[in-house]
């Protein structure tokens, strides 16, 4: 996000998105790059304009704020912080449900409206974090003991890590393998807790990697360069795997 984020907003009223047009700008809270009062032209007008923060009213005539969300993830658009605006307030548990950053009610009181996109801003600044974090551990190799001397291991091309024995098991590719003497537990704190999970008393993964969580038949599948591993997971691990991914790649 720039120091001043780009907005869209979608609003069928005229009156009202003047307000909240005037409103941002009084502020200097963003730029407002684009806006649309019929909602079949939102999805349009957000892919082609990409902004950081969209203002989206809910309840429009033939498509609500919600249908507008969907449609965004059925085309796989990345989605801007939600901040959804609206007359009525029973709306609020579905626009969570949507991830959305705030909910604002009409008329939009300024102080609210500052709150809001501080609360995005404050959003991306812990995103952006977390990727240098992701990134400064990804170039972090580590040495360990093999059977015939030591071994230097890439995290980031590990797709998981087995249990055998006294021994550990690197799974780097299909058929490509290296194996340590080192037991599971000591290799999981060596790396990085932002990239590696561990689904099971024999098991870690590299989330990176992973692609579907099993929850019928407790196994996740990760693939790399088109090769398919699958890996149990015990089912207490399942709900903490689950939120630990929307934590990474939600918005």
């Amino acid at each position: 996000m720039n120091d001043i984020p780009e907005a869209v907003i979608i609003e069928d009223e005229p009156e009202a998105l003047h307000l909240l047009q005037s409103l941002i700008a009084e502020k200097g809270l963003a730029k407002v790059t684009g806006s649309a009062t019929d909602p079949f032209k939102a999805v349009g007008l957000i892919s082609s304009l990409n902004p950081d923060i969209l203002f989206l009213d809910i309840k429009m005539p033939g498509k609500s704020g919600f249908d507008i969300l969907d449609d965004l993830n059925m085309m796989k658009i990345n989605q801007p912080y939600i901040i959804f605006t609206t007359a009525y307030d029973e709306y609020a548990i579905r626009a969570f449900e949507y991830a959305a950053s705030d909910y604002l009610l009409k008329p939009v009181e300024p102080g609210r409206l500052s709150e809001a996109v501080m609360r995005c801003r404050n959003r991306d600044f812990q995103r952006e974090k977390q990727k240098n974090i992701l990134l400064a551990e990804s170039h972090k190799k580590l040495l360990f003991r093999n059977i015939s001397g030591f071994v230097i291991i890439d995290p980031s091309e590990t797709v998981y890590i087995e249990a055998a024995g006294n021994y550990s098991v690197f799974h780097l590719d299909t058929n490509k393998t290296e194996t340590v003497t080192s037991l599971l537990h000591k290799i999981e704190i060596q790396l990085p807790v932002t990239k590696f999970f561990r689904t099971s008393r024999s098991a870690i993964i590299n989330t990176t990697y992973l692609k579907k969580i099993n929850t019928r038949h407790l196994q996740c599948l990760l693939v790399k360069n088109q090769n398919e591993f699958r890996v149990d997971i015990s089912r207490e691990k399942i709900n903490d795997l689950i939120e630990l991914m929307k934590n990474q790649f939600g918005k």
